[in-house]
């Protein structure tokens, strides 16, 4: 299907496919999902090989074609977190934050970018969030442990 052959009822059907989440630009333009796994190991390992530069444009590449996956939206600011991108990993962190709400690490690692960038309210409350969103969950214990310390790092630097 081209741009070209579409009509307006056809592009306002993709387009409310697309922002339901009942598709992703990948499943409109035929990508399977192994494909778009084959895709994922390719940044991941170019990640590794801490090549983040070449692993952003790949993980770009996966959250452009598979929008509702966090591990790509993950992938992308960890890329742009280690590039000292800080303003733009907190952005990724954010849109995997809102894939899965319950998931502290985002907040704990946007935090870390906020204490980067001399941000210590946005730093703390990114702390306090990821402190929340562990709870009691043993599977967040190590988040929930890193986050206190950090968030006692940041207290003490409001403090001086």
């Amino acid at each position: 299907m081209s741009e070209v052959e579409l009509n307006e009822e056809e592009l306002g059907q993709i387009i409310d496919q697309l922002l339901s989440g009942e598709k992703t630009l990948g499943d409109i333009r035929g990508l399977t999902t192994q494909e778009i796994e084959a895709i994922y190991t390719v940044a991941y390992n170019l990640f590794e090989n801490a090549k983040y530069q070449d692993a952003l444009k790949v993980f770009g590449f996966l959250c452009l074609y598979s929008h509702l996956d966090k591990r790509f939206w993950l992938g992308a600011a960890a890329c742009h977190q280690q590039l000292k991108n800080f303003a733009e990993a907190v952005d990724a962190y954010s849109m995997t934050a809102v894939l899965d709400v319950e998931d502290p690490t985002p907040s704990l690692q946007a935090a870390m970018c906020y204490l980067s960038m001399g941000n210590l309210d946005k730093a703390e409350s990114g702390c306090e969030s990821a402190i929340h969103w562990s709870g009691e969950n043993v599977a967040h214990a190590a988040t929930k442990a890193r986050a206190e310390a950090l968030l006692s790092v940041v207290r003490e630097q409001k403090g001086a």
